[in-house]
């Protein structure tokens, strides 16, 4: 009970996310899977145990959720004992020796009793927003494992039930409900949102809309997307932006990158944010990225600023070609090679060069293994192509 807080999310225990932990595929009958519950009450009862085991009993929450059958908003109360967490806010609120979290001092609540119902309304009258909930939701693959009599393959789709709808707030209130107290200790008996938020939202069911109150900590504020013209004008003219990496690529000789430059390609919507997929210049791999997280500056770069010459290339003036074989690389320089594995696997790839022995081998740290080493053999039928790069850039 101690870390309950309006807004935090849970599940029943056969959920498979884990608080922390969202990265697992869902397979056998994925309808099975029970909804991501955003707290929207807590019972804020004193300890009590049980008459006949002498445990203590569970505290009682109540959750909202959103059912894709119904395409309406359920609200249910739950025995905490039976709920894991899969997502909590970091504040805690205090908790009393009788196990009641304590309300006579300033407790943790998103949107308090101080903050007027004007300044409520300003922030979100008109405003687009989403259960907390969604991005898990959204989240949420299920695999298929399909087997003939030769071969055997895996499906993966994304698994969308209990996927909320976009919300748009229409008018804001102040809850009505009466306060109670516990006349012992003078903590409220119940904690739930000040504020409810009246939203709209289509309902396919019926084909027509449907409204409803929702509790203002249960959904968080969509963000609007100002940056779509400038994108467009980067996918048109296909350039290379400079993007500070969250987690450097730390090379094995111990180099950091701390950059990259990305090329956006196609601008995805996803349900109610944009995806940007894009083409990563040092890793060389196409990802996807929410498009908040792209910052557009002046450092930008055409594909041919960042390619000196490239070996083998068909130059009219000299119908002899380069050969990849004979040519020279430069120990700790960056070179763009085009390379075919034993497997026949081409990839394309970044390499920094540690050690280049002549026609033999090269000892060389890999970007597209995220900085680790590797070994290239010298050959015509390994090494495809060689691109001398602009060494600036890095």
């Amino acid at each position: 009970m101690k870390k309950i807080k309006l807004g935090d999310l849970y599940s029943l225990k056969n959920h498979p996310f884990e608080l922390g932990f969202t990265d697992v595929k869902i397979s056998a009958l994925a309808v099975m899977t029970p909804p991501i519950l955003v707290v929207s009450e807590i019972l804020n009862s004193p300890k009590e145990y049980d008459s006949e085991t002498g445990k203590e009993k569970h505290k009682q929450i109540r959750c909202i959720f959103y059912s894709h059958k119904t395409h309406r908003f359920e609200n249910i109360w739950f025995d905490t004992n039976i709920l894991k967490e899969i997502f909590q806010e970091e504040e805690e609120n205090e908790v009393e020796p009788n196990g009641e979290i304590k309300t006579t001092k300033k407790i943790k609540i998103e949107y308090p009793k101080s903050l007027s119902l004007e300044t409520i309304k300003e922030k979100f009258l008109h405003t687009q927003v989403i259960l907390k909930s969604c991005d898990y939701e959204l989240g949420k693959l299920k695999t298929t494992f399909i087997k003939t009599d030769h071969k055997s393959s895996q499906k993966i789709n994304a698994h969308l039930d209990f996927l909320p709808p976009v919300l748009t707030v229409i008018d804001v209130k102040i809850n009505d409900e009466k306060a109670n107290y516990n006349p012992k200790t003078g903590n409220l008996r119940k904690l739930s949102s000040v504020f409810l938020l009246k939203c709209k939202w289509y309902n396919p069911s019926s084909a027509s809309f449907s409204e409803d109150f929702i509790p203002i900590e249960a959904v968080q504020v969509i963000q609007i997307a100002s940056s779509l013209e400038n994108i467009s004008k980067l996918i048109t003219d296909k350039e290379f932006i400079k993007h500070d990496l969250r987690e450097p690529i730390i090379l094995e000789n111990g180099l950091k990158l701390t950059h990259t430059y990305k090329q956006p390609l196609e601008l995805i919507f996803n349900h109610y944010k944009y995806k940007l997929k894009y083409f990563d210049f040092f890793r060389s791999k196409i990802s996807e990225m929410d498009l908040s997280e792209f910052i557009t500056d002046d450092d930008s770069a055409q594909f041919n600023d960042f390619i000196i010459k490239k070996i083998p290339e068909y130059d009219s003036s000299n119908p002899k070609l380069a050969s990849v074989v004979e040519f020279d690389f430069d120990e700790n320089k960056y070179y763009r090679i085009t390379y075919k594995d034993t497997f026949d696997r081409i990839t394309v790839r970044i390499i920094y060069i540690k050690k280049f022995i002549s026609k033999k081998i090269i000892i060389a740290d890999c970007l597209l293994r995220n900085g680790e080493e590797r070994h290239f053999r010298v050959n015509a039928s390994s090494i495809l192509k060689i691109e001398i790069l602009e060494q600036k850039y890095f």
